[in-house]
């Protein structure tokens, strides 16, 4: 009986070892591999990069994505809500079945300078960046197509940045089309390089455009001064330092590493209030952000219940983002298996919620269990500082290389180890 616990501990022993050391050659030929195609991967990024287009009209980026998934021998759907692409890569064997999202789409801005200040079309939110990666993870898992088990989407989105693309693929009827498990994607962050962070539930905040309308029967001074009290009254926020500047999002003591981030309980109002007198009626309408989604309606709540409720006539959402939902336990997994892979020193956990930033990832969280990952892109010893939608938006290059090298061994280490 000994003897035979003895050959079973000793058989179990060697099979673990075996599996470590296939995993350790696994991650290798990854980190091998990502190095080798890294050149390849700057030259299609400076090539978007110099080559911008706006959401619904990814034609050319579209194409570029197509003809390099067919390049390496993946199956290729076209079309998909637009200019969307999917790259299906089948492993040798059938197992669990994972998607990977990237955006591709750019945005419009007005730089800030005195030479020009019309509006440009311009990858300042990093698209160009997420496609490429999603590009390069494709390449080395093709190259390791004989040890997945299972099956791996790369799906190419367009119209991010006007909250489309993912609604328009989902009712092109993507999941139809392919039957994920799960869905991952990223966007980069001003963090240091190097460093990969998410968290359970919001990771942005909820954002809303409201209209507020009343009977014109006061004077419009009144009603301007009235309102402007009301939205100073509501906003809120934990400490003296103001939530509403990203000045502090990488900080450690207010920032999002910190469990007492200032970015945790927030309403924070935009801009711009527009006011609109007619004949009958006054209007008001702005942007606010609230990191509490039962807290949405307060703004109405608060006038109603006002001195001038009376004159109340109703309140209508001209824009309404629903924050990135992080399903909680596929976060807490991934986080651990990413610390597991590249070290603990490498992967944070965030608190609080992101003002101002949001996604339409949401839309495929909806329907499938899905984590979304930031991954830093700044380097302040070159000067680099990777906030988007900004006119100083920049990423350390190098981020390509360790995104494609952290995410294949990522989304390879998951599917072979996923129940099918």
């Amino acid at each position: 009986m000994k003897f035979k616990l003895v050959i079973t501990f000793f058989i179990l022993l060697f099979s673990i070892s075996n599996d470590s050391i296939k995993h350790l050659r696994s991650n290798e030929k990854i980190a091998n591999l990502s190095r080798e195609i890294f050149d390849e991967l700057i030259a299609i990024r400076n090539d978007l990069h110099d080559h911008p287009e706006l959401a619904g009209k990814e034609k050319r980026t579209a194409k570029i994505v197509e003809d390099y998934l067919l390049n390496l021998g993946l199956e290729v759907k076209t079309g998909i809500g637009g200019y969307g692409v999917v790259g299906i890569l089948n492993g040798n064997k059938k197992g669990k079945k994972i998607a990977w999202r990237a955006d591709m789409d750019a945005a419009l801005h007005v730089f800030d300078n005195k030479l020009n200040h019309k509006p440009q079309v311009a990858h300042i939110c990093g698209h160009d960046v997420h496609t490429t990666i999603a590009l390069g993870m494709a390449n080395v898992l093709s190259k390791c197509k004989a040890d997945i088990q299972g099956t791996v989407y790369f799906i190419f989105q367009p119209a991010e940045e006007s909250f489309e693309g993912a609604k328009s693929m989902l009712e092109d009827g993507l999941f139809e089309e392919i039957q994920t498990d799960e869905i991952f994607g990223l966007h980069v962050f001003p963090t240091e390089i190097g460093s990969i962070s998410s968290k359970p539930n919001e990771l942005f905040a909820y954002q809303r455009r409201i209209k507020l309308t009343f009977e014109n029967t006061i004077e419009q001074d009144a009603f301007s001064d009235f309102f402007q009290k009301i939205l100073e009254g509501l906003v809120r926020h934990k400490t003296n330092t103001e939530p509403w500047s990203l000045d502090f999002l990488t900080d450690p003591q207010n920032g999002l590493s910190n469990p007492n981030t200032i970015y945790s309980d927030y309403f924070i109002l935009g801009s711009t209030i527009a006011t609109r007198y007619e004949k009958n009626t006054t209007s008001f309408e702005c942007t606010y952000y609230e990191t509490d989604a039962e807290r949405l309606d307060r703004i109405t709540d608060t006038v109603i219940n006002s001195e001038f409720g009376e004159f109340y006539i109703n309140t209508s959402f001209t824009a309404e983002r629903p924050t990135v939902m992080n399903d909680p336990k596929l976060t807490s997994e991934s986080i651990s298996l990413l610390k597991g892979l590249h070290g603990k020193e490498n992967v944070n956990l965030f608190y609080g919620q992101m003002p101002y930033s949001n996604e339409d990832f949401i839309y495929y969280q909806n329907k499938k269990p899905g984590v979304m990952f930031l991954l830093g892109a700044s380097n302040h010893e070159k000067g680099i500082y990777a906030l988007p939608h900004t006119s100083e938006f920049e990423v350390d290059e190098e981020v390509i290389k360790i995104g494609v090298y952290y995410f294949s061994t990522f989304l390879a280490e998951k599917i072979n180890t996923a129940k099918s």
